[in-house]
C-alpha cells in the first residue's frame, strides 16, 4: 500500500481554495443517501420563509420574534421583549402567534436555543422540551439549551 502524505491547512474564512470543495462533497453525499429530502429542498415551495413578529406600544416597538419556517419546522432564532414589557403576555402571544402561523404554512415541529440564563422556564412552561444542552457553552459555566415542540393544530399555549 502506498504511504500517503497529508497536512492540514489554515483558512482565514469559506472563500478560500478547497471550501468549495468540501461543500461538494457534502452535497454529493447528502444526495446519496437521501435524495428525497435534498429534491425536496431544491424546490421553491420549501425554501426558507422569514416569520417576523413585532409587538408596539404607544408607536414603540416592545417585544419581537425572529424565526423562519422550511419544511415542518418552525426555528425561533430571537426572541426578546423590553425588561418594563416583560411579565405582561407579550412573549406568550409572541410565541402563540408564531406557532399558529407555522401551523398554517404546514409546520408540525418548533425549534428554539436558550441560554440556560435567558428563557428556559419560559419555554417549559409553554410545552417545549428539552432535547439537549452543551455545557459551559459561554466557556463561563453557562448551558446552552436545546427545546423542541410538536405543534398541535391549535396554537402554542
Amino acid at each position: 500500500m502506498k504511504n500517503l502524505h497529508w497536512n492540514l491547512v489554515k483558512a482565514e474564512d469559506t472563500s478560500a481554495p478547497g471550501c468549495d470543495l468540501v461543500r461538494q462533497w457534502l452535497r454529493e453525499h447528502n444526495w446519496a443517501v437521501n435524495p428525497s429530502f435534498m429534491e425536496q429542498l431544491q424546490q421553491p415551495q420549501h425554501a426558507a420563509q422569514p416569520l417576523i413578529l413585532l409587538t408596539q406600544a404607544n408607536g414603540e416597538t416592545v417585544g419581537g420574534l425572529i424565526a423562519e419556517t422550511q419544511l415542518s419546522w418552525l426555528r425561533i432564532s430571537i426572541m426578546s421583549v423590553h425588561p418594563e414589557w416583560r411579565s405582561k403576555g407579550i412573549g406568550t402571544a409572541l410565541l402563540a402567534e408564531a406557532g399558529r402561523l407555522a401551523i398554517e404554512r404546514g409546520c408540525k415541529h418548533a425549534y428554539v436555543d436558550t441560554m440556560e440564563y435567558q428563557a428556559p422556564h419560559f419555554y417549559l412552561a409553554h410545552g417545549f422540551e428539552l432535547v439537549g444542552q452543551i455545557p459551559d457553552w459561554d466557556s463561563h459555566g453557562h448551558s446552552k439549551m436545546y427545546f423542541s415542540k410538536h405543534l398541535q393544530q391549535t396554537t402554542i399555549r
